[in-house]
C-alpha cells in the first residue's frame, strides 16, 4: 500500500521509526551504519515529532513503520522494509523475494503479529 507525499531530501529515504523501542532502533540503526548516506532517521517518539507533516496520523505511525523513498512514494509496513533492502547491497535480494505471491502475504501476515507485540517489547531508557 503507498501513498504519494513529497519532500523527501533527493537520494535519502525517510524512515519513520519509533526510537523508544530496542529492537526497532537496533535494526533501524543496523541499517543506517551499513549506509549512512541513503537515509534519514526520524524518530516519531522525538516530542517534537509531528505524523501531520508526512500526511500521517499519531495512530498510523505508531501502528507500523513507514519509509518515504527519494521520488516521495510513502511505503508502509513490509513495503516499507522491501524499499529499505532494496537500497542496501546485503539486503538487496530480498526486496524482490518478499514480494513473491506466496512470501508477501506471509510476510505481511507475520508482520500484522509484529505490530501486535511491538508495543510490549522493551522500551529505552531515556
Amino acid at each position: 500500500m503507498s501513498q504519494q507525499p513529497s519532500g523527501t531530501e533527493q537520494g535519502k529515504s525517510k524512515i519513520l521509526f519509533d526510537g523508544n523501542c530496542v529492537v526497532c532502533d537496533l535494526e533501524i540503526s543496523h541499517y543506517k551504519r551499513l549506509a549512512p548516506d541513503l537515509f534519514e532517521l526520524i524518530d516519531i517518539s522525538s516530542p517534537s515529532f509531528d505524523a501531520a507533516r508526512y500526511g500521517l496520523t499519531k495512530q498510523d505511525v505508531d501502528r507500523d513503520m513507514h519509509v518515504l523513498t527519494p521520488e516521495g512514494e510513502l511505503c508502509i509496513g513490509v513495503d516499507a522494509f522491501a524499499h529499505i533492502w532494496s537500497r542496501l547491497g546485503r539486503y538487496r535480494k530480498l526486496a524482490p523475494l518478499i514480494k513473491q505471491p506466496i512470501i508477501y502475504p506471509c510476510a505481511k501476515a507475520g508482520y500484522k503479529v509484529f505490530t501486535k507485540v511491538r508495543p510490549y517489547l522493551p522500551k529505552k531508557k531515556r
